[in-house]
């Protein structure tokens, strides 16, 4: 799916409308243009009216994207990077069980630093507008068929318990999602509600990912005992994907 993964931009440059500088403008115009867009729609949108929501100027908003379709691009191709892990996880001669994991440690890791995109609200978009996100859905399709297709492969060759591959694959997916908020909003040890932190550094987006794939794969195999050797063989993995991102 496109990659979750916002790209980070310059930081330091462009002056807001007010005088002040933001830290990121291009990240700032993404978090901003995904607002607006769940808001209004991408068509009642305008480069105007993220101009002045972000408090830039105009030309700031156009010196990091050209047009609106940039713009909505750039929100919507937050699944890439998983979607192309598959297809690299399909070229490994590594079993079922390490491809798995590699492909579960690396859509968490990706979801986890999504620069200025929240996962959950992107989503919220592409759900509200599926004709407009159709790249977004697109890529989390494949995403999601590969997670399944693994697992298929894994219950067949007897290595993990028998159930439903795609119920498995939703359960799945949804752990990854549910570590990036906690990743995203946890301020301190628990949060400001208090509530235990579900890994105990949460703050690392690679403790994290391990922690989403070693569940999974916890509750998938029949020999449970296997994940710390699995884990071994996933990261040896070599994956040649395009704007793929050093674990």
């Amino acid at each position: 799916m496109a990659s979750r993964k916002g790209t980070a931009g310059g930081s330091g440059g462009r002056r807001r409308a007010d005088g002040s500088r933001s830290e990121s403008p291009r990240d700032e115009i993404i978090r901003v243009a995904t607002r607006l867009f769940a808001e209004q729609g991408y068509a009642a949108t305008t480069m105007k009216g993220i101009a002045e929501a972000a408090g830039l100027r105009q030309p700031s908003v156009y010196y990091w994207f050209r047009n609106k379709e940039e713009l909505l691009h750039a929100t919507a191709s937050i699944n890439r990077y998983s979607a192309s892990v598959v297809v690299g996880v399909e070229k490994s001669e590594a079993s079922v069980s390490a491809r798995l994991y590699r492909l579960l440690y690396e859509d968490t890791r990706q979801i986890c630093v999504l620069g200025p995109l929240d996962y959950r609200e992107v989503e919220s978009v592409a759900y509200a507008r599926p004709d407009e996100f159709d790249e977004f859905w697109t890529d989390y399709r494949a995403l999601y068929d590969g997670i399944v297709d693994l697992i298929e492969d894994g219950m067949q060759t007897g290595d993990f318990h028998p159930g439903d591959p795609s119920l498995a694959a939703a359960v799945a997916l949804s752990l990854n999602e549910g570590l990036q908020k906690f990743h995203r909003h946890r301020v301190g040890p628990g949060g400001a509600l208090g509530l235990p932190a579900p890994v105990p550094d949460l703050d690392d987006a690679v403790t994290a990912a391990h922690q989403s794939a070693t569940t999974t794969l916890s509750a998938l195999l029949r020999d449970r005992h296997r994940v710390a050797d699995v884990r071994i063989e996933a990261m040896e993995i070599l994956l040649d994907v395009e704007g793929a991102q050093a674990s």
